[in-house]
């Protein structure tokens, strides 16, 4: 029985071919996720010359924007002496800017500085445009041969940490600001954090039901919203019941009543009946332990600062997050990565310790290694 053959295309002679472009592969100009990054390792303080000879000094470098419109936003930086804050978009060539139709888009209007690897003859409108050379980005060195085997006792160090921050984020005057994270979470912490600014929480919980989500409707009205890679059921506009009723909920419980965390989830859920187990734990999480932790230092109450803070420490995540479980996975269980002293540890760890300066002595690697040689 004979072979079948498979069939090839003819192979086609370059020669004989004309191409209406030729398209040139440079891959030392990476991809415009490093331009991201590299603008983000750049330290606070430093001084650039953009291509007219311009200097600018980097006083908060924004944050990485997953949603639709420019890459960075929310950037402040200190350009011909003024302070100017505003967006900024990445690009590997600055014609990027119209092949992208960003000249046709209004999310691009307070865009201050365009960061790209290689000029174009087709400027781009921004002002002021920064060309950054490629440098090879740094990447997380833990594997399965340096993780430490004490790495979860030094998560449990780092998960403290976290919670004394958000307890002293919750001592703050308006410690409602804490559900802007779990409730905006996606891409619209910023939006929520306006909303819950708006808000008069004595005038919110003097109304019913039906009015204080009217009331919160219309504070949220002009606010802007992103939508893209959330599901339906977790947009914006579907957390504004949730809001009203965390506030509501929040002003008349008595958290004395609750002898452990358990019985306080099954009452949240009895009465937030708007949002899923997933969502109140996070609000948990964030806002109500350690709200509660943060009275009974007030109260000078040794006793009931560490029952919260013992209650925050047995919360269970229903899921992972997936970041962490791309990243951690083939390190700690899916177990221990539900648990919020795992969680919150790693989150500790990546701000702190996962950047360039820091990562040879991450407290989750094994610092006997000869890797804190090279």
């Amino acid at each position: 029985m004979g072979r079948s053959r498979s069939k090839f295309n003819q192979y086609i002679i370059p020669d004989n071919n004309v191409f209406p472009t030729q398209a040139i592969y440079e891959p030392q100009l990476g991809q415009e996720i490093d331009l991201i990054n590299q603008w983000f390792s750049m330290p606070i303080g430093k001084m650039l010359q953009t291509n007219t000879g311009s200097h600018l000094i980097i006083i908060n470098h924004g944050y990485h924007n997953l949603n639709k419109g420019p890459d960075i936003k929310g950037a402040q930086l200190f350009m011909e002496g003024k302070f100017v804050k505003g967006d900024i978009e990445c690009h590997i060539y600055e014609r990027d800017w119209y092949a992208h139709g960003h000249d046709q888009d209004l999310n691009y209007k307070n865009v201050i500085l365009h960061l790209i690897r290689k000029a174009s003859q087709n400027y781009s409108p921004v002002i002021h445009t920064l060309i950054l050379p490629y440098v090879k980005q740094w990447g997380c060195s833990l594997n399965v041969k340096n993780i430490s085997k004490n790495s979860i006792a030094s998560l449990k160090i780092m998960s403290s940490r976290r919670w004394r921050e958000k307890v002293n984020l919750c001592r703050k005057e308006n410690a409602v600001e804490q559900l802007a994270k779990p409730l905006g979470s996606g891409g619209n912490e910023v939006g929520f954090l306006f909303l819950i600014h708006t808000i008069d929480t004595r005038a919110l919980i003097s109304l019913s039901t039906s009015n204080q989500l009217e009331y919160i409707k219309r504070n949220a009205q002009n606010i802007e919203w992103e939508h893209c890679g959330i599901r339906p059921a977790q947009w914006p506009e579907n957390r504004l019941t949730l809001l009203a009723e965390l506030i509501s909920f929040m002003s008349v419980i008595e958290e004395k009543n609750f002898t452990n965390h358990t019985v306080f989830i099954k009452r949240l859920m009895d009465v937030c009946t708007s949002g899923g187990k997933s969502i109140l734990i996070e609000c948990c999480i964030n806002y109500f332990y350690p709200c509660f932790a943060a009275q009974a230092i007030e109260d000078n109450n040794h006793k009931k600062y560490k029952k919260w803070k013992h209650a925050w420490n047995e919360l269970k995540l229903q899921n992972p997050y997936g970041k962490q479980a791309k990243i951690f996975g083939k390190y700690f269980s899916r177990k221990e990565l539900c648990s919020v002293v795992v969680v919150q540890g790693l989150l500790q760890v990546e701000k702190e310790f996962c950047n360039p300066r820091f990562c040879k002595v991450c407290p989750i690697k094994d610092l006997n290694l000869k890797h804190l040689k090279n």
